[in-house]
């Protein structure tokens, strides 16, 4: 059976059999539709070769001239765009505050790297289908080490023997309506132990009064437990007030550390609430101030040394829970709280995003433990009336063999 090879105008090939006469053929380069027709016979003198037609075809409508031209950049910004989420995520774990592109990449709204996919996926599927797998790659590299997606597969794991205790991170923003609703939300949540940050002094008069919990008030911080308080310490933080002093750039740096006595012994909980990174990032955006953004940020890194210290003296299973004002991917979360586990990132699913400022959304309250705790759920719970929302984490103890 004699073989056909058939070329479009645009250059590309095709291979036919005798049997493909008659069919019609759509050109995967240029989109242009043609028929297969039977060769013209070739002169005996001719070389013996495999015949080939060039079939001059009209051009439909949806097939415009430029057509090879749009395919080909379809192809180079489908790498493209692949290549660069790779090493934006790169900078982001590597760079995130030890660079200004690195800390830029950490705060901003990571949804927008999704934006090219809506226009990169219908014209691969117009132009070049196996253009897809490349942009599916690129997806999950910005739902993945981008925006910090997770599966929560160790739910799926049988919870260990232990103490069950539920705790609760909560920025309530100062707002009063917190204070009015408390006795709902422990009803509502269950909660074992609850941490509240900017605690106003309302939300405190209601902390000290609710019935049937210990607690404990102090600076911008409040703490509800059902274990006993052994112990409730506040970090000196005297240094970090000589350096707010200058340019308003320090923070909050508030923690305060607590021994509890629970049923399986004494455990170390610890609850902070750490400098926002706001300040630096409108000093860059607004006037292109890089000393007071790479201030912001030595204060920032003084701040989770000093706390992560304080927290590490003492014997006993840990748990510091609290709004960091910093995500996992940040080099100072890194390098300062690194060996700790995070919860969400153990246990959680979805994107986790507990900041809500404007088209911003961020992972930035956190629950951290040391290896004597297994995390088996850990989930961002519904708007209470605050810019965050109430990460709540369910741990075990697990019980000594």
């Amino acid at each position: 059976m004699a073989t056909l090879t058939i070329r479009c105008q645009c250059g590309e090939e095709y291979h036919a059999s005798d049997d493909s006469i008659g069919r019609r053929i759509r050109c995967r380069q240029c989109r242009r539709v043609f028929v297969v027709t039977r060769p013209e016979p070739v002169r005996a003198s001719s070389v013996a070769a495999t015949p080939r037609i060039i079939i001059p075809v009209s051009r439909p409508r949806w097939a415009p001239r430029w057509a090879p031209q749009l395919a080909r950049a379809v192809t180079v910004l489908s790498w493209a765009y692949l290549a660069l989420v790779c090493l934006s995520a790169a900078a982001m774990w590597t760079l995130g505050d030890r660079t200004i592109l690195g800390t830029v990449l950490l705060f901003m709204g990571r949804w927008v790297f999704l934006l090219p996919l809506t226009v990169l996926v219908p014209a691969a599927l117009y132009y070049r289908r196996f253009l897809l797998l490349p942009l599916l790659a690129a997806g999950l590299v910005v739902l993945g080490p981008i925006m910090g997606a997770r599966t929560g597969w160790r739910r799926l794991l049988p919870a260990p023997e232990g103490l069950h205790t539920r705790v609760i991170s909560f920025n309530t923003d100062a707002a009063d309506f917190v204070a009015m609703v408390l006795p709902n939300l422990l009803d509502q949540w269950k909660p074992d132990i609850v941490a509240f940050q900017e605690c106003s002094p309302r939300l405190a008069e209601a902390v000290r009064t609710i019935t049937g919990w210990n607690h404990h008030e102090s600076q911008d911080l409040c703490l509800l437990s059902r274990y006993p308080m052994r112990s409730a310490d506040v970090m000196d933080r005297s240094g970090l007030d000589r350096v707010r002093q200058s340019d308003d750039i320090g923070g909050a740096g508030f923690a305060v550390r607590f021994v509890l006595d629970t049923p399986r012994g004494l455990i170390r909980v610890g609850s902070l609430h750490l400098e926002t990174p706001r300040k630096g990032l409108e000093g860059l955006m607004v006037g292109g101030d890089l000393r007071r953004l790479r201030l912001n940020t030595q204060v920032r890194e003084i701040e989770s040394r000093l706390a992560r210290r304080w927290f590490s003296e003492g014997a006993g299973p840990l748990i510091v829970l609290g709004d960091f004002n910093t995500p996992v991917e940040s080099r100072i979360f890194q390098d300062q709280w690194g060996d700790l586990a995070d919860a969400f990132s153990m246990a959680g699913r979805g994107l986790g995003m507990t900041k809500y400022n404007g088209w911003i959304r961020a992972r930035i309250d956190h629950v951290l433990t040391s290896e004597e705790w297994r995390v088996t759920r850990a989930t961002v719970g519904p708007d209470a009336h605050s810019d965050h929302r109430p990460l709540i984490v369910d741990l075990t103890l697990v019980a000594k063999p």
